[in-house]
């Protein structure tokens, strides 16, 4: 990242900028990705296709009755082939739908894993591409050290404390 103040380049675990001491730990915190929401928005997420592939296999669970109920009676009332058929149709469809709740759901979690949010949440800012050029017509005023300008201003005064030293 590089400071918003004077364009030197610093590491994202700085508070301040060692070129002209802008606190950098507000910016730091706008870059760096909040693991806590991305958890807790990933555990939403996980239980909304749990839930809907529970939903889908009750679902197919009942059709699969429905056809278990069909096949029964038909045994013991030697009924039209076509309930014969009307109950093999369910039992099938039911464990069709049960077996696609499951590899849907399988589906949804893989590629909601593989993908990255392509907006980017209130105070998020997303990956950038990191430079170490300045964008075009923005050049840094070079400021001095603050550690720099600390260290002459006591050079400075340990100087004139000799010079008066000298001087009685």
């Amino acid at each position: 990242m590089h400071c918003p103040s004077c364009g030197n380049e610093s590491s994202l675990d700085q508070k301040f900028c060692r070129q002209c001491g802008f606190d950098l730990a507000r910016i730091s915190k706008l870059l760096v990705p909040h693991p806590d929401d991305d958890a807790v928005d990933k555990s939403k997420q996980e239980n909304l296709i749990v839930r809907r592939m529970f939903k889908v296999m009750g679902w197919g669970l009942l059709i699969v009755l429905l056809g278990v109920v069909l096949l029964v009676a038909n045994k013991g009332f030697e009924q039209d082939k076509i309930v014969q058929l009307l109950a093999s149709l369910f039992l099938l469809g039911g464990t069709g739908l049960a077996g696609y709740s499951i590899f849907a759901a399988v589906r949804q979690g893989t590629s909601s894993a593989g993908k990255k949010s392509a907006t980017c949440k209130r105070g998020q800012v997303g990956e950038a591409h990191i430079t170490r050029e300045l964008a075009e017509g923005r050049i840094p005023i070079p400021v001095p050290s603050v550690t720099e300008r600390t260290t002459q201003l006591i050079g400075k005064n340990v100087e004139s404390g000799r010079h008066e030293q000298a001087e009685q």
